[in-house]
């Protein structure tokens, strides 16, 4: 690890980078235990807070709950009731109207501390049902039976038992929340009979729900660890069932921890003299973006020290090692091929002052080398061409073709003279010493001119199609960029057999600032692994200034990048069996030509 960091380093980095790393040990330790203090701290008020507000949950609902067992137990005030449940109606019209008068009194009183009760159904003490109230009508209908959980123990119940539980009525299309507890004598315990109430499942919700504060979630179970209400689907796994105790001690008291990974903070506790399991759920969304900010703002605080000390560290270094930076800038851009560049020397006379002056008159004496290597170089190459131009007096052969073309009209030979025609033009084409460059338009001309005589090789083997935008006719272009890709399809294709038919396709098109030029043809195609050998010929380029006269691919491409600049040049597209696609990109200049 310290090799990777110190080995192939300037000198500049390795002492800054000794400082950060020195300073960087006790920054990391520091900044833990911010984090660490900060994390815990975060924690504890969470937990803190949680509790205060499980305690005034617990008791609220608590003290919901046990008004309905307070008024279920009303009932040993009015000894009428107590009667009625125990050995039914009495026909006697004294104890029957006063009866009448205890059940109102009764109802009325139960309303009064449970006003969302909508039914009350008194129980026997062999199971009958003795009376029943309804707050409206349309309550009537509902009844006790199979459909309703729990009707097969509802109403033999255990001792100070109450069961709470919530079920859809089919016939009402509602659901609702029922609380039932079993009146027994409180000093025999001999069963008198049962009381249920119902409630309406979203005025209980409301009840349940008045003091929460999102996210968080209560969960309701009763003694059989059944959960009969859930604010949300949210950590239900880390719910655990309830278990009824028959400690009364340990009623009302409540138990804080987080889950496993911490996510939430789960408080629990019993209500209702442990008829009622409440589990308190606090999401610590909250507080993992409590820690998320401290801990971006420890990251973030750590790397600012260090940049600072970083910065400090450089400008105190770089008094050193600006020396060695320049000089090492500089031979990088000498190995690059700039031999121009040069360094100002320091007026002290130390051991880089001298250096630099040496490393100046390195790179003037390279300079004045390159320039005189490379003038003996142009002179070679100029020398060459016009030795090769002087091997043919372009305009003797010119003017001898339009004789022989004159000579074979005479006779008749129409064909001989076109030949010689279009001979005479790519010679005029070929030779003519001007600017080297052209226009698409006269580059088509000449191709047409160099076809025309293939054509008349190859008879009924070769043909053509031309598809060229008007508009790109005067665009500008370097000579003989097509002919050599024509030629190369033509030996390809027809110089091995003349069986198949040659089609070539060429196009023209603008495509935004650049010109793309296509010769396709119907040939067997090339393999992909010789694609892959002639894309990295094309690719490669020749170092030698001059390598003879050629017409090639690789010629032709090295011509574009040369002249336009390496984005441009030619690119091959070709599969087996179907053909080869040669794409020539070139720069858009409609300059055109007035010399040829």
């Amino acid at each position: 690890m310290i090799k990777r960091l110190f080995i192939n380093r300037s000198i500049r980095t390795k002492l800054v980078m000794s400082s950060v790393v020195i300073s960087l040990i006790p920054m990391l330790f520091l900044s833990f235990l911010f984090y660490r203090s900060s994390s815990l701290s975060l924690e504890r008020t969470m937990v803190r807070s949680a509790d205060q507000n499980a305690e005034y949950l617990s008791n609220y609902l608590d003290q919901f709950f046990r008004g309905f067992s307070s008024s279920a137990l009303q009932v040993y005030g009015f000894n009428q009731l107590v009667n009625l449940m125990r050995f039914g109606a009495n026909n006697n019209n004294a104890d029957f109207f006063q009866t009448k008068d205890a059940l109102d009194s009764y109802y009325r009183l139960v309303q009064s501390k449970n006003k969302d009760v909508i039914k009350i159904m008194m129980y026997g003490q062999d199971n009958q049902l003795r009376d029943s109230w309804s707050r409206a009508a349309s309550y009537e209908s509902i009844r006790f039976d199979d459909s309703v959980p729990h009707a097969d123990e509802i109403l033999d119940l255990p001792f100070q038992h109450a069961l709470m539980f919530t079920y859809l009525d089919k016939e009402q299309g509602e659901r609702f929340f029922v609380y039932a507890i079993t009146i027994y004598d409180p000093f025999y315990r001999n069963k008198y009979g049962t009381l249920v109430f119902y409630t309406k499942m979203r005025d209980f919700v409301k009840q349940i729900e008045t003091y929460n504060r999102s996210p968080n979630n209560i969960v309701l179970q009763n003694d059989k660890g059944e959960t009969f209400y859930r604010t949300n689907d949210q950590f239900s796994d880390a719910v655990q069932t309830y278990f009824r105790s028959d400690n009364f001690a340990s009623y009302g008291k409540r138990e804080l921890q987080f889950t496993d990974h911490r996510q939430a903070l789960i408080s629990t506790s019993s209500l209702d003299n442990g008829n009622v399991g409440l589990t308190l759920l606090y999401s610590s969304s909250e507080l993992a973006q409590n820690r998320k900010n401290t801990l971006w703002l420890t990251v973030g605080a750590l790397a600012l020290v260090m940049l600072i000390i970083a910065l400090f560290s450089s400008m105190a270094q770089q008094f050193i090692t600006r020396p060695v930076q320049s000089l090492s800038k500089a031979m990088r851009a000498v190995r690059k091929g700039d031999f121009h560049v040069t360094l100002k020397p320091s007026p002290w006379r130390d051991d880089l002052s001298e250096l630099t002056r040496n490393f100046n008159f390195m790179t003037n004496k390279i300079q004045e080398l390159i320039e005189q290597e490379y003038q003996l170089l142009i002179r070679n190459k100029e020398a060459q061409i016009m030795a090769l131009q002087m091997q043919i007096n372009p305009h003797f052969l010119y003017n001898t073709l339009q004789t022989i073309g004159g000579k074979a009209v005479l006779v008749g030979e129409y064909d001989i003279h076109e030949m010689c025609r279009a001979l005479g033009d790519l010679f005029r084409y070929n030779f003519y010493e001007g600017n080297s460059e052209s226009t698409i338009g006269l580059e088509m001309v000449h191709l047409k001119n160099y076809l025309y005589i293939q054509q008349l090789r190859f008879e009924e083997s070769l043909v053509t199609e031309f598809d060229v935008e008007h508009a790109l006719l005067e665009c500008s272009v370097i000579r003989f960029v097509l002919q050599p890709i024509v030629e190369n399809a033509i030996v390809h294709v027809l110089g091995k057999t003349q069986d198949r038919q040659l089609h070539l396709q060429i196009t023209a098109m603008q495509q935004s600032d650049r010109v793309i030029i296509k010769v396709r043809d119907n040939g067997p195609g090339i393999d992909a692994q010789q694609l892959a050998g002639l894309r990295a010929v094309l690719e490669h380029r020749n170092t030698e200034v001059f390598s003879g006269i050629s017409i090639g691919l690789k010629n032709v491409n090295e011509r574009i990048r040369m002249y336009y600049g390496t984005e441009y040049g030619l690119r091959i597209e070709s599969s087996e069996g179907e053909g080869t696609e040669v794409m020539v990109t070139i720069p858009y200049r409609n300059r055109g030509m007035q010399h040829v």
